[in-house]
């Protein structure tokens, strides 16, 4: 039986039928206001980031770590065939199991934080198994995790995203508490605009740089209901995503950010599952190794268009944080 707070969440979604109406009207605005095309030359600063967690984050039946490896083992070719320098959100209890490759890669790459052992950092989601994780043990998993980059010589981590992008005000207050200066934890899935912002106020140190989203929904219709989504840069939507369309979608994205002053950038998501296929699992069934290529071949098509800087998320915040 649902309980009461994820019957909440589910009402509040703003995806759901009644909020079609809103959603048609944000739409039409958002055309009238940001409909521009920015230079095909134009340089566009990419951080690519990879939360690195158990086999399946949320979905697992039970916890495994088969594919961790393999994906750690990977990338230095990656970044060197790219010219990437990569972020990191680690997992805290993994840190000790898989220490001596973050060691290897903490001198290229920037290392963030990804919760502990995939908990909530906010309100419980519908969608989602788990119930919300209380202050006090959020404070405790945070120092937890922070303890095991120490223990392993690894530098403090300054950026931070939430398993499945759930935080609340009480979380950014603690990252800021911490040290932290970014979170990349926005729910990116309800269409938050690609841009900046600081969700503790002004004179916060805290920057919210949210996984680039298509400020633009879209919609389809499940079981005759329609429904709004929006096209996040993940692993998932390059996989299931033609050539023509991904340019097309990520060129409004541009547009939008240099129509609110914004730096044109994007942040990529994707997960080292997402790197092995999964036979009996359906859903995942764009989940293979073959994606390291398909990563390549769409960024390839991207450095056509526009030139590429490729960032970690502590030199985005140094790019596009307001002044």
């Amino acid at each position: 039986m649902i309980s009461p707070a994820r019957l909440v969440d589910f009402l509040r979604d703003p995806r759901m039928p009644q909020y079609l109406p809103y959603v048609k009207l944000k739409q039409l605005s958002r055309r009238k206001s940001a409909q521009i095309d920015i230079p095909h030359d134009s340089t566009v600063l990419v951080a690519l980031t990879f939360d690195i967690e158990h086999d399946l984050g949320s979905w697992a039946e039970k916890i495994t770590y088969d594919a961790v490896e393999p994906f750690l083992q990977s990338l230095s070719a990656l970044a060197k065939e790219l010219g990437a320098v990569f972020t990191l959100f680690i997992q805290g209890d993994l840190v000790e199991r898989f220490g001596g490759y973050l060691h290897e890669l903490k001198a290229e790459h920037e290392l963030g934080l990804h919760g502990y052992s995939h908990e909530l950092w906010g309100r419980e989601k519908w969608f989602l198994p788990h119930e919300t994780t209380s202050l006090p043990v959020r404070e405790k998993l945070l120092k937890q995790g922070m303890k095991c980059f120490a223990d392993y010589g690894l530098p403090p981590p300054t950026s931070f995203r939430a398993p499945n992008l759930v935080a609340d005000s009480h979380t950014l207050r603690l990252l800021e508490a911490y040290g932290f200066t970014v979170d990349s934890s926005a729910p990116s899935y309800y269409g938050i605009p690609p841009v900046p912002t600081k969700p503790l106020g002004p004179d916060s140190k805290l920057l919210s740089i949210p996984i680039t989203s298509n400020p633009f929904p879209q919609f389809q219709t499940r079981y005759f209901i329609p429904f709004a989504f929006y096209e996040v840069f993940t692993m998932a939507r390059l996989a299931t995503t033609d050539e023509s369309h991904f340019l097309s979608y990520l060129g409004e994205v541009l547009g939008f950010q240099v129509q609110a002053g914004v730096k044109p950038h994007l942040v990529f998501l994707a997960h080292p599952w997402e790197f092995k296929a999964w036979a009996d699992n359906k859903r995942l069934g764009y989940c293979s190794s073959h994606n390291y290529e398909l990563l390549k071949r769409k960024l390839s098509l991207l450095k056509e268009r526009y030139q590429l800087k490729y960032v970690s998320m502590k030199e985005l915040f140094q790019f596009v944080r307001p002044e």
